[in-house]
């Protein structure tokens, strides 16, 4: 975007264009950093808490809030401290903004296994990032207030247009090329350093400022927005926006629940939201009501056609139900939603002098929703109802702007009937809404939600039940442990079944083959990092010791309540289950106990189908092996329909000296597994040969086709070239495949 075509051009004034050109420069910077600074920092916190999404959802409404503060402290600027002094002001909040660099936090803010949360990451965000992002946020508005009075005959809501454009350029670069070139610390001092920049910038500009002639507001060619629905219009300014950060967080929250709690999906959703701003703040508006209302309920319409009738509408449409193009509709109705409530938003804007007041209700509605979803939604709802009644709110608020302006071809007093008629149509699509939300679920039986997300319990069946198991009601012979919508683990409600883990964790399966294969009389002590239904727990036998760990309480509520998975309770061997984060649990047992001298260490802590990057890095993997006896196993669960995570984990085991070997199995009937890919890591490269004789006759005696079982030892001398990933780097964006597997 040129500066001309920004609506920036300040005339012909001797200097203007390169007085404009600095505004413009100092304004997408500041942008730019506060951009960066979010997927950095969140990058840095999230192993610490567990790789969910949770962690990004509270970093979002943390910025949001700290966006709000940053506007108070500039309209409070602007509104009370005289125009000479501001400069001096501001530059004394930047200078004790950069004191405080870096912004990305040591490891002494790292939590204990058991610490709260939400509680921690806040603590840290507000230490660590608070007055550097406060200062940067305070950039827009200021500038503009500055440029308004510098040029008080052009408009400066364009320079808002620039800033997007900054923020949407720190998106776009920090999964695509930042992120896979940069270690996170070298990054870390590329943004002290251009801070410092851009502060000395800001300030550049409040000295400049001071030389405008003419009052603020003189002669402005933009005298405010064509939508005015009067005294009304701040009511508007709060939830409008409000809105639009409603649907970004709960979508931002979807995608990384299904996939994977990584930067480069964080920041789709937010980059959208970023372009919604440009298009609708910017000189050449893209805005037009009618096509972004067909885009939105269009986008609503097939992503539940995708969840509920891809079944029943043919092979050709079942494309609607993979979670690409799932993901891909979702991120359609963010788009066009955000498009909506920005654009309309545009129009009810204020004229220049009341502009820092107008970003401050703006950002007050962004924090208010921030808040809505990252501290209410949690406490308020069993699922993620924040998205489909954040999409029903806003249609209200919708309806009530267009309703109250005159402009409007459905205004409430003078066009009665169009507005009945827009009445009806939003509860009708209000109703569709309600639809959407509610269909396409199991029978629950138990549903909780916290930090870590979702956990349903269901009821009903699993693949096409072997004759043996049927029963009159072979919808009810199973119980579902579903987090996301991803299964992980079952168990049947049938005596003579419920002993025999299932699913991924099957007789027929990689790990099955493993802990089913032990010499008579021999004794298994067995680390488990991810509990599930503690699937695992059926292997064990008397003198066998497993020992669970899992971050989610709520995960361990369920496997140890025998009213729904009773694996646990029923194993002959010494179960022990420890809560918190795996890594922080290890390292400090490392520490107090020396190592646990696993036989084998299972890695399944994989929430819905997302990788908690931190526990496949250089540093998780000799934490493993320092666990792990001379001569034992380390287990990665690694099916992933759209990661394909064998290259990491090959790179690691390269890296560590390790061999490697992959037993991978196909379908099979119900009570003996499910597809699934197991990669096994040892010391000991001929324990890792004799699995796949082992595997193979185990596959004969279950009366299984050879073929069923399938292995590959690499040479791993080939895998040296690989990138390993490490706590410092790592980027999953190459390991996404658009098209899913089975396993």
């Amino acid at each position: 975007m040129s500066l001309m075509s920004a609506g920036l051009d300040a005339g012909k004034e001797p200097g203007a264009a390169r007085t404009t050109a600095f505004f413009a420069v100092a304004v997408c910077l500041s942008a730019f950093l506060i951009f960066l600074v979010q997927p950095m920092v969140g990058k840095r916190i999230l192993p610490w808490f567990g790789g969910g999404p949770g962690v990004w959802s509270l970093c979002l409404m943390f910025y949001q809030c700290s966006l709000f503060v940053g506007y108070a402290y500039a309209h409070g600027l602007i509104s009370w401290v005289r125009p000479g002094v501001q400069w001096i002001v501001h530059g004394l909040v930047v200078v004790a903004a950069f004191a405080l660099l870096p912004v990305l936090p040591g490891e002494a803010w790292m939590p204990s296994p058991l610490d709260d949360p939400s509680d921690a990451i806040l603590g840290t965000l507000v230490a660590n990032v608070a007055l550097p992002f406060i200062a940067l946020a305070a950039t827009g508005p200021l500038l503009q207030a500055w440029f308004s009075r510098r040029f008080p005959s052009r408009s400066p809501y364009p320079l808002y247009a620039v800033s997007n454009v900054g923020s949407l350029a720190a998106l776009v670069l920090f999964p695509s090329m930042i992120e896979p070139s940069w270690p996170l610390a070298k990054t870390g001092e590329f943004w002290s350093l251009a801070f410092a920049v851009c502060g000395t910038l800001v300030l550049g500009c409040g000295v400049i400022s001071r030389s405008g002639r003419e009052k603020q507001g003189t002669g402005t060619l933009d005298a405010g927005g064509d939508g005015e629905v009067g005294k009304n219009s701040v009511f508007f300014w709060l939830l409008l926006p409000a809105g639009a950060v409603v649907l970004l967080m709960a979508i931002t929250n979807k995608l990384c629940l299904d996939v994977a709690s990584v930067p480069f999906l964080w920041v789709l959703p937010l980059g959208l939201y970023l372009v919604s701003f440009i298009l609708t703040f910017g000189p050449q508006r893209a805005y037009r009501r009618s096509v972004y209302l067909v885009l939105s309920a269009g986008a609503l319409f097939l992503e539940y056609a995708g969840r509920n009738l891809s079944g029943s509408l043919g092979e050709f449409l079942s494309v609607l139900a993979w979670l690409p193009v799932q993901a891909l509709l979702y991120l359609l109705l963010l788009f066009s939603a955000c498009m909506l409530l920005h654009g309309e938003l545009y129009r009810l804007r204020p004229p220049p002098q009341r502009l820092t007041a107008f970003y401050l209700a703006i950002s007050f509605g962004g924090a208010l929703g921030g808040l809505f979803v990252g501290l209410l939604a949690p406490r308020l709802f069993s699922t993620y109802s924040e998205l489909y009644g954040g999409l029903a709110a806003s249609l209200l608020v919708l309806l009530a702007v267009l309703l109250l302006d005159s402009r409007s071809r459905v205004y409430w007093h003078g066009r009665r009937r169009q507005a009945w008629m827009a009445v009806l149509g939003t509860a009708g699509m209000l109703g569709f809404i309600w639809l959407t939300a509610t269909q396409g679920a199991l029978v629950t039986i138990h549903s909780e939600r916290n930090f870590f997300g979702i956990i349903h319990v269901m009821t009903g069946h699993f693949g096409r039940l072997p004759s043996r198991v049927q029963s009159q009601d072979s919808q009810a012979n199973l119980h579902l442990l579903v987090h996301g919508n991803t299964l992980h683990g079952a168990q049947s409600l049938d005596p003579a079944m419920s002993d025999r883990p299932l699913s991924y964790y099957g007789l027929a399966t990689g790990i099955g083959i493993v802990l089913d294969n032990r010499k008579v009389g021999s004794e298994f002590d067995i680390g488990v990092i991810g509990l599930g239904t503690g699937a695992l727990a059926a292997y064990g036998l008397k003198g066998d010791r497993f020992r669970f760990y899992e971050i989610d309480p709520g995960m361990i509520r369920v496997a140890e309540d025998d009213a729904f998975f009773s694996f646990l309770a029923d194993s002959e061997a010494e179960v022990e289950v420890v809560q918190g984060d795996a890594r922080l649990s290890l390292e400090a047992e490392l520490d107090t106990q020396g190592s646990q001298e696993f036989d084998l260490l299972v890695v399944d802590a994989f929430s819905s189908d997302s990788v908690p990057v931190h526990l496949l890095t250089r540093e998780a993997l000799k934490l493993y092996a320092e666990h792990v006896s001379s001569d034992g196993l380390i287990a990665f669960h690694a099916s992933n329909r759209y990661l394909d995570l064998l290259p990491v984990i090959y790179g690691l085991a390269a890296d560590a000296g390790l061999h490697a070997l992959t037993l991978q199995n196909g379908s099979v009937p119900f009570s003996l597994g499910h597809p699934a890919r197991w990669i096994f890591l040892s010391r000991d490269a001929q324990r890792l040969k004799t699995l796949p004789a082992k595997g193979g006759a185990k596959v004969r005696r279950l009366g299984l086709p050879a073929q069923t079982l399938q292995y590959h030892m690499p040479e791993m001398g080939g895998f040296e070239e690989l990138p390993v990933w490490t706590d410092d780097y790592s980027s999953l964006l190459s390991l996404l495949n658009l098209l899913p597997r089975k396993s």
